[in-house]
């Protein structure tokens, strides 16, 4: 008899669980597809190509990273600031094909990535050390991740470019075009948003002014 309650309490606990998640989720989703959240015109004109744009997103997996990487400032996802062939801003990132349609690399346009961010959590940074001819590489080795298609990186392994989940896919970038691993004081957790925070690697090209207070 015992037995059988101790079964019938884990039985519904597991329930309580998922209906937990499963509306926690949904609620997620309508949260997302009910989102007006935009850039201001004046923060678009700050953007320069080959900046590191930083967002905390929707869902269950967005929340727990942000929640695990205890930042300064909410945020679990990541990508580079581009120009397409016909001069329009675009994000190029990669994500799991466990959250999308398409797995790996992927571009979308500025203003869908920005819709698809909670409200006032974009941040925008620029590398330090750079100029207009890194620059240009740095966007160029970036489009050719994603015409490469690289998949996205489940086993989430540092050392191995054959597949990039997305801060890897930043830190890759640095490598190949400054020689410079960013996550050189980090190298116990390359899951972390921590360098695109340091002062002394970047500057803060946009942040909600809410922030700041």
């Amino acid at each position: 008899m015992l037995k059988k309650r101790i079964f019938l309490v884990v039985v519904l606990s597991i329930f309580a669980f998922i209906s937990v998640l499963y509306f926690y989720q949904k609620k997620s989703i309508k949260d997302e597809q009910n989102s007006t959240y935009q850039l201001q015109a004046h923060e678009i004109e700050k953007i320069r190509e080959g900046d590191i744009i930083l967002r905390h997103g929707y869902g269950i997996i967005s929340d727990m990273i942000v929640k695990v990487g205890k930042e300064p400032y909410p945020i679990s996802h990541c990508g580079v600031v581009c120009k397409d062939e016909k001069h329009n801003w675009i994000v190029i990132h990669t994500v799991s094909n466990t959250l999308t349609a398409i797995d790996g690399m992927q571009s979308d346009p500025l203003a869908v990535f920005v819709k698809n961010s909670k409200e006032n959590s974009i941040i925008v940074v620029r590398y330090k050390n750079t100029n207009d001819s890194c620059t240009k590489l740095f966007t160029q080795q970036a489009f050719y991740y994603l015409n490469k298609k690289v998949p996205f990186d489940d086993r989430f392994n540092s050392n191995d470019s054959s597949e990039l989940y997305c801060t890897e896919f930043i830190r890759q970038l640095y490598l190949d075009v400054y020689h410079t691993d960013i996550y050189s004081q980090y190298s116990t957790d390359m899951l972390r948003f921590s360098p695109f925070l340091n002062e002394k690697l970047f500057d803060i090209i946009v942040l909600d002014e809410k922030k700041k207070d």
